[in-house]
């Protein structure tokens, strides 16, 4: 295999862009938020349309599925923008002026509209329309952290995206009646507003771009490596299904063990420690390597999931949720520096977008199947995240660039 080291040094850069990092994090974040706002609204307004309860998992299923084929194309298509035009910028733009204005069309239609078959219908396809613009500027804009960061510091570049994960994950189990409060066409538009107002800074935060080396006629284009694509696929769905296992577990087990608790307060602990944690957690990656810390995490979160029956006061479900919050939070923060390494730097994009597939599947899965009642008890789920994470563990192929 032939490496290109001019194509190297022009894509990577030799120290740590902060700023540009703080834009990434502020879209990321945004988009993050963006769903959560989404996922709050989205019962209320389907029912108001005329559909049943059932519908909500059913679209959120769908739109899962759309994600896992939208992500690695989305990402492929940028990494040949960047080729052509040293740029990912055009679907990024697209995406989010899209997604954006889609957000601002639900919130006032569906507030209007008499509920038809045909409006009905049509507003479903809009929602999927929507979610399908989410997913084409995420994996473009993640894949910038590749231009933003030195190799051996991706896992502290990565901590400020986690880190705006951790907190509007935070907002759905503790800020949910808020935003409600506010309203279906204050809050979309506020998250319109927001993502917009994300994606300008990040565009004005890119760093100059030198005359392309791609013109050179000895570029010679990296292989896509199968393998590498397959290994970011089954990390990003062991990852997103020991999360999700373990967050929606761990209120069960609370509920039914200590009476009078509120689960989600728990759980926000849980969130708000996974992204606060990230910060110190990509200092000692720059330090120990990014696969030490990865294994580190999932040892840790290991030992908090089982743990988890055995809370039986507030003050053990506390001490379970700091410790399953730092678990994940290791691992969360080395998926996305793990899936760059795995590709080269002019597949950087595809890569990303391969992780975020495997994080779909696994969602899917859980949409589809796990999560209906009955399907997986309290110790099934526990033992089924252990194995997720055991998967993880095992795979030393993950970030060999790290150490």
């Amino acid at each position: 295999m032939t490496t290109f080291n001019q194509t190297e040094v022009y894509l990577v850069p030799r120290r740590l862009l902060w700023l540009s990092v703080c834009a990434l994090a502020a879209l990321y974040g945004t988009f993050s938020l963006g769903w959560m706002i989404y996922r709050v609204h989205l019962p209320a307004q389907m029912t108001q349309l005329g559909f049943s309860e059932q519908a909500v998992p059913l679209l959120l299923l769908v739109e899962a599925l759309l994600t896992i084929a939208v992500e690695p194309w989305a990402g492929a298509i940028s990494d040949h923008t960047h080729r052509q035009q040293q740029s990912r910028w055009p679907l990024i733009f697209w995406g989010v002026v899209l997604s954006s204005l889609l957000f601002v069309v639900f919130s006032t239609q569906v507030s209007f509209i008499a509920s038809t078959l045909i409006t009905r219908w049509a507003i479903v396809l809009l929602l999927l329309a929507w979610a399908v613009a989410m997913s084409l500027f995420r994996s473009p804009a993640l894949a910038l952290l590749r231009s933003f960061a030195p190799t051996e510091k991706l896992p502290q570049a990565a901590s400020l995206l986690t880190l705006a994960f951790g907190l509007t994950a935070a907002a759905t189990p503790l800020a949910s009646p808020l935003v409600l409060k506010l309203g279906l066409t204050l809050s979309f538009t506020l998250a319109a507003i927001l993502i917009l107002a994300a994606a300008l800074w990040l565009r004005s935060s890119l760093p100059a771009v030198p005359a392309s080396p791609a013109s050179s006629p000895n570029l010679v284009l990296q292989p896509v490596r199968f393998g590498s694509l397959a290994r970011i696929f089954g990390l990003g769905f062991a990852t997103m299904l020991a999360f999700r296992l373990a967050v929606e577990t761990f209120p069960k087990l609370l509920k039914a063990q200590i009476p009078g608790i509120q689960p989600p307060l728990f759980v926000g602990l849980l969130l708000i420690t996974l992204g606060l944690a990230a910060l110190p957690i990509g200092k000692l990656a720059l330090r120990q390597g990014n696969s030490r810390i990865m294994q580190l995490g999932v040892a840790v979160a290991t030992l908090f999931l089982l743990l988890m029956p055995f809370c039986q006061s507030a003050g053990l479900a506390v001490v379970n949720a700091i410790g399953l919050g730092l678990g994940f939070s290791a691992i969360w923060n080395g998926v996305l520096p793990a899936a760059l390494m795995q590709v080269s730097v002019d597949r950087a994009g595809l890569g990303v977008g391969m992780l975020f597939a495997g994080v779909a599947a696994a969602a899917s899965l859980m949409l589809g199947l796990l999560s209906k009642p009955g399907v997986l008890s309290p110790a099934a789920a526990i033992g089924l995240g252990i194995v997720a994470l055991v998967g993880i563990g095992l795979d030393r192929q993950y970030s060999p660039t790290a150490d």
